[in-house]
């Protein structure tokens, strides 16, 4: 199957969707250019248990594999999933890997619907929750190579956007003793940052320096437990502090 780049353009998109239907639609454009027709992937809170996933799916899955997979067992059971739980490192599957974990079955009834080979990622989020996102295709990915850690590389970086994007849109249910206490300070300077403004019309505006106005984001970010202040921003507006 022919693998085009994607662009960095299509992954800011994906992290700035405004609905859910519009973040789907991305998703699969971009696998599409990565040269894989299926994406698919989870947000959910906790461990995977006997009863199932306690999260909200996405993506292009075939009705017939999503059928196989009410059953929790079958979940339990897939030598992917387990891997992605068990483990912070990305995933990539074929048929052997499967057989070698005795659930060669599993993938018998997945090849038909094109889950033939693929690579999945796990991501953490604050709140125990965690995202999930994998993509698959019928023919073989590249041997152990440059142009196989490119694809895994790739994943990574549309999973790190699309992370945003999923818990904005399909935010699991939190207790308020689950959010960070952010000061009144640091509040208003995220509330500017909200606005467009720079570090150092922010500081202009509450009478502060802009190195003090970089302390207060930087302490919000920690708190907050993302790497950028529009992620941070992200998360007050989803939880409606801003």
């Amino acid at each position: 199957m022919g693998q085009r780049e994607i662009n960095y353009q299509q992954l800011i998109d994906v992290g700035l969707s405004e609905d859910f239907a519009g973040f789907e639609r991305r998703l699969i454009s971009t696998a599409e250019a990565m040269g894989f027709p299926i994406i698919s992937g989870v947000l959910m809170r906790g461990q995977l248990t006997a009863k199932g996933i306690d999260g909200r799916s996405f993506g292009n899955t075939h009705q017939g594999h999503a059928e196989a997979y009410k059953d929790a067992s079958n979940a339990m059971r897939d030598p992917v999933l387990d891997r992605l739980m068990a483990q912070p490192l990305p995933v990539v599957y074929d048929q052997s890997t499967y057989v070698a974990a005795g659930a060669g079955e599993l993938w018998e009834a997945q090849a038909p619907y094109g889950y033939r080979t693929g690579i999945a990622v796990k991501l953490h989020l604050p709140g125990e929750k965690m995202f999930l996102l994998g993509v698959d295709r019928e023919d073989a990915l590249p041997a152990p190579s440059e142009g196989l850690m490119h694809l895994i590389a790739s994943l990574q970086l549309l999973a790190s956007h699309a992370m945003v994007a999923a818990d904005r849109l399909l935010s699991l249910s939190r207790n308020e003793r689950d959010f960070p206490r952010l000061t009144k300070r640091e509040l208003d300077v995220l509330s500017w940052t909200a606005q467009g403004k720079t570090a150092w019309e922010v500081g202009v505006i509450l009478s502060m320096s802009e190195k003090t106005v970089n302390f207060h984001l930087g302490n919000a970010m920690r708190k907050l437990e993302v790497t950028s202040k529009h992620q941070a921003v992200l998360k007050c507006v989803t939880a409606g502090l801003l």
